[in-house]
């Protein structure tokens, strides 16, 4: 029944968030520009079979050098991050719906079953493959000789690196209606950070599972189950000895990384990962608008509204541009000073749901059809 009503949640949503704005506004139309920037594409290439139109984000990661990505059926890829040329390929004939974490040289995807697979990061053979309690929505994460994964059912479960061995297990009541997703494990030291269906953030002990601290993001209020949804389903952002996080419906809290004290708090409604800068943390909201927060203080430097109900992707910071997608498969490059439209461009007619990822002035984008691009903004001469 717990599954069912996740797919029900995005179902009953159809008029917010992702599909299609918070107040089912008609998506806005294109507006014209000068563009101050052009957009050069290095590479693309077919990484097999996307979600389409699913709620699934399946996000490639980088490290080192090397981009790792995976399409929905189990074929992971190593890609060279300049050319895209292929180092290695496994195809482990899985359906995948949480990829993909990098860390302690593996290579690590999750599926709807709740399977988790290990690969060798360099030469792409699988090491161990387990299974925890329920599907798994969200890359895994890994380092210090732990993976720490979070199922649907609101279960964190810690398992050994080098053999997939289960360490501990913390389980958190879910509410009976919530979004399609859960938050990606941060590790940080020696905590796992994670939010939770509740609007709760925790701390754990990494090698124990012992409960460090736990915050309330925000508190559930309204009348229906849907109007009461607050999932922390992002990953939590370190700004420094600050982490930033963000509730559905409800708020974007920066919090002590020390303790998990409030800072300052905004209402803004938004079930996508944060970007932030040296100065200021960037947010897209659920009605498509685009923020840029001042990071110490959460007051507004600026605010794109010309994107409202066009289902934006999580920003990226890329070079002095901050980058989204949205729902026809165009990527729109603002100003990270003020926000103003810089480029566009539209490599993929699939809707762009999984994070954007930058490298420089170069940035990467994977499409729901698995089309993956590789894209540089370069500044146009006056």
């Amino acid at each position: 029944m717990r599954r069912w009503l996740l797919w029900l949640s995005m179902a009953g949503l159809a008029g917010c968030g992702w599909f299609g704005g918070e107040s089912g506004e008609k998506p806005a139309e294109l507006t014209a520009f000068e563009p101050a920037a052009s957009v050069t594409e290095l590479w693309s290439l077919d990484t097999g079979t996307g979600p389409k139109d699913t709620y699934i984000r399946i996000e490639p990661v980088q490290s080192d050098d090397v981009l790792y990505v995976c399409d929905t059926r189990g074929r992971v890829r190593a890609l060279t991050v300049p050319t895209g040329k292929e180092r290695w390929l496994a195809e482990l004939k899985l359906e995948v719906s949480g990829a993909v974490g990098v860390g302690d040289g593996l290579v690590l995807v999750a599926t709807r079953k709740g399977e988790v697979a290990a690969l060798d990061k360099n030469t792409g053979q699988e090491q161990w493959r387990v299974t925890v309690s329920s599907e798994v929505l969200a890359p895994p994460a890994a380092d210090s000789g732990v993976v720490v994964v979070q199922s649907v059912d609101g279960r964190l479960t810690a398992l050994a690196s080098a053999t997939g061995k289960r360490l501990w297990t913390v389980e958190r009541s879910e509410p009976a209606l919530s979004l399609r997703g859960t938050a990606t494990p941060v590790i940080l030291g020696d905590a796992v950070l994670s939010g939770f269906a509740t609007g709760k953030l925790m701390a754990v002990g990494l090698r124990d599972g012992r409960i460090l601290w736990e915050t309330a993001v925000s508190q559930p209020l309204g009348r229906t189950e849907i109007e009461r949804l607050v999932d922390v389903d992002i990953p939590v952002m370190v700004a420094g000895r600050m982490l930033v996080t963000a509730a559905y419906q409800a708020k974007i809290v920066a919090m002590s990384l020390e303790n998990g004290r409030i800072l300052w708090s905004r209402e803004i409604s938004t079930a996508m990962p944060l970007a932030a800068d040296g100065a200021n943390v960037y947010v897209s909201d659920a009605r498509g608008h685009v923020y840029a927060l001042d990071r110490q203080s959460g007051a507004t430097v600026w605010k794109q509204d010309k994107l409202q109900g066009r289902r934006l992707s999580a920003p990226a910071v890329v070079g002095t541009a901050v980058a989204v997608g949205d729902f026809e498969g165009y990527v729109h490059w603002l100003a990270r000073d003020d926000g103003r439209f810089l480029a566009r461009e539209r490599p993929s007619r699939a809707a762009i749901l999984s994070t954007p990822l930058a490298d420089g002035a170069t940035l990467f984008v994977l499409a729901q059809n698995a089309m993956l691009t590789a894209m540089r903004l370069e500044a146009r001469p006056r």
